[in-house]
């Protein structure tokens, strides 16, 4: 079949040979237009994937496309609309009902009949009739004075408001250093695939010298083999620090949101973040959030003594009665002020207000609670990251030992002047010294990041919080 559409096509005079490459021009341009689409639709519905990722690109992705930042904003926006529900309550309420019903009860009857201006002296009450009655009303209501629960609602609401945004610059705050300690930690793992493959390069060369010893007579089969071991090993470590390494790029593209399969970073040029100063006061949005709930807690008190108060409001109705049976029609308004009092409750209002005072203490030893939590977590991170520095210090000293007495023990390897098991050491030594030195590097950078996150700072200079 390809040969003979093949044949077909190398003949221009063929009929048929120009029908199909009608259709094949034809298929070609809605394939290509089909993908042209698909490819904008993409490019609308998430961010864009490719290229090399800095720890900046990485923490505003995530702020815009983490789920936990949106349901954040999600749960901004519930908060905003309880501040709406509370408002409410100091607009007038206005009703609309309509009703039909059809009765022979004779209260009703004389009264549907009153309403339907369709009265006449020759009705007998002893023997009414079937009325029917067609009711529309109208109906308004607005509260003067409901004993201030509608005023500490209202502030009760504004503060949960105040407290959800808090909310959110902390989640945000959470996950930009989350992201950028999963980012350095990509790095480090990518650092302890380099010294693992470094290893096992070392260790096949010195495996290669242990084997032509061995052969020349000066080395023993026990020591070929202690060296043939450790390549194993090596070989072994490489495999897992591979496996740490794609297990970290997937928690940063599930910190990011994104689903593509493989990532590439850009290590961070020069020295990390500035730290903030020892002097630097917490700024924590947490702080914020329970300041913000305690006066919400505070205002639910007030609320809840309002049940003590009287409450006063107005109301009118206007209503219209049609009934098919009288053939009557009616108009009628009322109008009028309406006070009320709970003198005895069975001591719910008290109970209320036991709840609430429970709740705002509770809310504010939280606060406390919070506030000395901040304060240990800011020392931790000013500990951790002069612990990182002094780490920094000494294992790039341990690096250039380690490499100067690698390269001498190699020498006197070859030279048959050293032992297997010196040069295991030997290398095994650098190996560690290297581990040890990424290990340094990376968490100086992630203890920056966790003081700037116990101080309620950004990630990144450019990086803002919104408020």
């Amino acid at each position: 079949m390809n040969q003979m559409v093949a044949r077909m096509w190398r003949n221009p005079s063929s009929v048929r040979t120009r029908l199909l490459r009608r259709r094949a021009r034809g298929i070609a341009l809605l394939w290509l237009a089909g993908t042209t689409a698909l490819a904008a639709g993409g490019e609308t519905s998430a961010p864009a994937a490719g290229g090399a990722w800095t720890l900046a690109r990485a923490v505003e992705t995530a702020l815009t496309n983490s789920p936990s930042a949106r349901i954040a904003e999600h749960r901004l926006r519930a908060a905003r609309a309880v501040v709406r529900q509370a408002n409410s309550a100091l607009w007038p309420k206005l009703q609309v009902e309509a009703s039909y019903q059809r009765t022979d009860n004779p209260m009703m009857v004389f009264g549907l009949i009153l309403n339907q201006r369709a009265f006449s002296p020759a009705l007998n009450f002893n023997d009414v009739p079937t009325v029917d009655n067609l009711n529309a009303r109208a109906t308004l209501t607005y509260p003067l004075y409901a004993g201030g629960a509608i005023t500490a609602q209202r502030r009760a609401a504004k503060a949960g408001s105040a407290a959800a945004e808090a909310d959110a610059r902390a989640i945000r705050n959470t996950l930009a250093f989350e992201v950028a300690r999963t980012f350095h930690n990509v790095l480090k793992t990518k650092a302890f695939i380099e010294a693992a493959e470094a290893a096992v390069r070392a260790f096949e060369a010195n495996l290669k010298i242990a084997q032509q010893r061995r052969e020349a007579g000066t080395l023993l089969k026990a020591e070929v083999l202690d060296v043939e071991v450790r390549l194993t090993q090596a070989r072994e470590n490489l495999v897992r620090a591979k496996n740490a390494n794609a297990l970290a790029k997937r928690a940063l593209l599930n910190l990011m949101g994104l689903e593509q399969p493989d990532i590439t970073l850009v290590p961070p040029a020069g020295a990390p973040e500035p730290p903030p100063a020892s002097t630097t006061p917490a700024r924590r949005p947490e702080l914020d959030a329970a300041a913000r709930r305690a006066e919400a807690a505070a205002a639910t008190v007030r609320a809840a003594r309002s049940g003590w108060l009287p409450r006063l409001g107005l109301f009118g109705s206007l209503q219209t009665d049609h009934g098919f049976e009288m053939d009557g029609d009616g108009n009628s308004w009322s109008a009028g002020a309406l006070a009320q009092w709970d003198l005895w409750d069975g001591r719910l209002t008290h109970a209320k207000v036991q709840e609430a005072k429970a709740n705002l203490d509770t809310a504010r030893e939280y606060e406390r609670q919070l506030r000395l939590a901040v304060n240990l977590e800011a020392e931790q991170a000013r500990l951790n990251l002069h612990e990182a520095r002094q780490r920094l210090e000494v294992t790039a000293r341990a690096v250039q030992q380690a490499e100067e007495s690698a390269k001498l023990t190699r020498a006197r390897f070859r030279q048959g002047l050293a032992l297997a098991t010196q040069l295991i050491d030997a290398e095994t030594a650098l190996t560690a010294a290297r581990v040890r030195r990424a290990e340094a590097e990376a968490d100086e950078r992630i203890a920056v990041a966790a003081l700037r996150k116990a101080l309620g700072l950004p990630q990144i200079e450019s990086q803002t919080n919104p408020q």
